[in-house]
């Protein structure tokens, strides 16, 4: 079989559009682009979607991976991986507004977790001077308190050098977050603030905390001005809603009832406080299904030690 020949040079393009194709079955996963996370499926399940990825892009070699574990029947994890669980995910470029079909192919990474390590990731396209997907069985970085993984198996792959039209990220420029009891403190702390303006209904504010988010989605979705972003952003959608109420800020005894911890992701340079279904410490539910709705935060740490709220 021929190798397929992947795209590097992607300024060619005149608007750029990123995306990454998922497909799982059989199997929870957490897809990840350079670490950054962008989609979580913790449930038996069957998925094919596409997921704009663009403001995780950065300029040179990007890297695909997926976190492929057991997936979760009535409260704990199954024992063994489901004989035809399957995931898969393959990153693109097209021009903004291209139909699927220009589509150009930039990596790809496919896995059966119960064949043998020899041949699980044997389906991954071949592509012409692009080094094979990466196996990891030792490695569990999908690990929370109230929830343990015994299996799991981290795929990854590495693109060539890609050129793309968007600058150094700001979180790139960050401090290196270590996994401290301050941190976590100080985290969640960033987070009560943004739950004050969720209180107050502070949309002033909430513009405030969120413009470095509103300025990313801007430029990596061609908007002409900010204000595009923020009505795109739908910052107001949970206070307009006679259906949802902010719930109680989560800390203390109900943080560790949820299993909420300090995650860190991006190569070490973005934060969250989560546990393995999402939940963070700001939740919003709608009233008569009791259902949740997760917001979700990424913070990074400048050079003066504040947390940003960036992703």
């Amino acid at each position: 079989m021929s190798d397929i020949q992947a795209a590097t040079d992607t300024s060619e393009y005149k608007k750029p559009y990123y995306t990454v194709q998922i497909s799982y079955v059989g199997t929870g996963a957490e897809f990840r682009l350079n670490d950054i996370p962008f989609y979580l499926e913790n449930f038996s399940g069957q998925v094919d979607t596409e997921i704009p990825v663009s403001d995780k892009m950065i300029q040179g070699i990007n890297e695909l991976s997926i976190i492929a574990f057991t997936y979760i029947e009535g409260d704990d994890p199954i024992d063994s991986w489901h004989e035809d669980a399957r995931v898969e995910a393959t990153l693109y470029v097209r021009e903004k507004d291209a139909p699927d079909d220009e589509r150009q192919l930039l990596t790809h990474v496919k896995l059966y977790p119960s064949r043998d390590p020899k041949i699980a990731s044997a389906d991954s396209i071949l592509i012409n001077e692009q080094k094979l997907p990466i196996l990891d069985y030792k490695n569990k970085p999908w690990a929370f308190p109230r929830v343990e993984y015994h299996k799991q198996i981290v795929i990854s792959r590495k693109t060539h050098p890609i050129k793309t039209p968007f600058p150094s990220w700001e979180w790139q420029k960050g401090m290196v977050i270590e996994n401290t009891k301050e941190n976590y403190k100080s985290l969640l702390e960033a987070y009560r603030r943004e739950y004050v303006i969720h209180q107050k209904q502070d949309l002033k504010a909430l513009k405030n905390s969120t413009r470095k988010l509103a300025e990313t989605q801007m430029l990596v979705n061609y908007y002409d001005d900010i204000q595009k972003a923020y009505e795109v952003l739908n910052l107001e959608e949970s206070w307009k809603s006679e259906e949802q109420e902010l719930f109680e800020f989560i800390e203390g005894e109900r943080s560790k009832k949820y299993g909420l911890k300090l995650d860190i992701f991006a190569d070490g340079k973005l934060a969250r406080i989560t546990n393995d279904t999402g939940i963070q410490p700001i939740l919003y539910i709608v009233k008569k299904a009791r259902m949740s709705i997760k917001y979700k935060f990424s913070f990074y740490k400048n050079k003066q030690g504040e947390w940003i709220y960036i992703m």
